[in-house]
C-alpha cells in the first residue's frame, strides 16, 4: 500500500510497492497470464449462472463490494443477466486480475462493474468489487469498450514496469497537492468515469473542471483530496496498462470515494484513464492492504 506522501518520497514509495510485488510474486505458485485470464472469466460465467459457490476462493477469501464485506451469493453481480463489453488485465508478477465490465440487470438497467481477483495457488483469495448501478452508468462510451486499452505499445514507446508505477503514484499524489506533473499527460488524455467523459467536455455532468484535459483537471484548487490507501495491482508495460486504487477524500466531509482507474500510456504520458468512482459517507478503508 502507498499512502499519499510528499514529492520526495516518491523514490522510497515506489521502492517498497517494488519490494513487496517481489515477495508476493515469489510466495505464491506462479499463475501466468492466460490462467489469470481464465480465472476471471470463469468467475464471470459462475456470477451470470448464478453459481457463486462454484467460484474457487480460498479458504480465508476476503471478498467486499463498494469497501463493505459480503459473501459473493450476497453480491450485486448476482443480478446482472448480460455481459454487453468487458476489458480484462491481468499481471502475473501480483496474482491480480482486473476486469471493468459494462453489463445489464433483469429489468434492462445499465451497471458498471469493476472486479478485481487475487490468485494465489490456483484459489481466489482477494475478491474486490466496484459496482456502479448508479444513473450516471453511460453505455455510450461504454459499449464496445475502447479496444485503445488492448492495443500493444511500439516498444520505443514502451515505458518500464518501473517509470509506469512512478508516473501513477505521481499522478495520485497530484490528487491530493494538485501539482500534477505535466509531462506524465498527453494533452489529448480522457478520463471517463462510468462511461461519461468528464475532460475536454465542459458540460459533462460530473465535474465542473470545464473544457480541459486530464492534466488541467487535476490543477488546484479543487475540492478533493487527499488520496490515500494508493494501491498499483495491475502493472502491464507490454500494453501500457496500469491499474490503481485509491480512497479519495474531500476535505472535512464525510464523504469519501473509492476510486478504481485503468490508465492507458503511451510514450511515457497517460493517454486515457476509465474511472470507476463511488462516492458514499462512512467510507473509511478499502479493507485491501496490496
Amino acid at each position: 500500500m502507498i499512502r499519499s506522501v510528499g514529492r520526495k518520497g516518491f523514490h522510497l514509495a515506489i521502492a517498497v510497492a517494488a519490494a513487496l510485488l517481489c515477495i508476493n510474486a515469489s510466495s505464491a505458485e506462479s499463475c501466468d497470464r492466460a490462467c489469470l485470464l481464465e480465472q476471471a472469466k470463469r468467475f464471470n460465467a459462475d456470477m451470470l449462472a448464478h453459481t457463486p459457490q462454484k467460484v474457487p476462493l480460498a479458504p480465508d477469501a476476503q471478498i467486499r463490494e463498494n469497501t463493505k464485506a459480503v459473501a459473493l451469493s450476497g453480491s450485486k453481480w448476482m443480478g446482472v443477466t448480460k455481459i454487453l463489453s468487458e476489458g480484462v488485465y491481468a499481471d502475473p508478477d501480483t496474482g491480480n486480475v482486473i476486469e471493468h465490465v459494462a453489463a445489464e440487470t433483469a429489468g434492462g438497467k445499465p451497471v458498471y462493474i469493476g472486479t478485481r481477483l487475487k490468485v494465489v495457488d490456483s484459489k481466489i483469495k482477494e475478491v474486490e468489487i466496484n459496482f456502479d448501478d448508479s444513473a450516471r452508468v453511460n453505455l455510450k462510451n461504454l459499449v464496445p469498450y475502447d479496444p485503445i486499452f488492448n492495443t500493444i505499445v511500439p516498444r520505443d514507446e514502451r515505458s518500464t514496469r518501473a517509470q509506469l508505477q512512478r508516473i501513477i503514484t505521481s499522478y495520485f499524489q497530484g490528487l491530493t497537492d494538485h501539482q500534477p506533473i505535466q509531462a506524465d499527460y498527453d494533452p489529448r488524455c480522457d478520463r471517463y468515469h462510468s462511461g461519461n467523459r468528464v475532460t475536454h467536455n465542459a458540460r459533462n455532468g460530473i465535474e465542473e473542471s470545464g473544457d480541459v484535459g486530464c492534466y488541467e483537471s487535476n490543477l488546484g484548487p479543487k475540492p478533493w483530496g487527499p488520496a490515500t490507501e494508493v494501491r498499483i495491482p495491475v502493472i502491464d508495460p507490454k500494453r501500457g496498462i496500469v491499474i490503481g486504487y485509491a480512497i479519495l477524500h474531500y476535505g472535512d466531509s464525510p464523504r469519501r470515494m473509492q476510486i478504481n482507474e485503468v490508465f492507458k500510456i503511451l510514450d511515457g504520458r497517460i493517454r486515457m484513464v476509465d474511472n470507476i468512482g463511488l462516492m458514499e459517507e462512512g467510507i473509511t478503508t478499502s479493507g485491501f492492504s496490496q
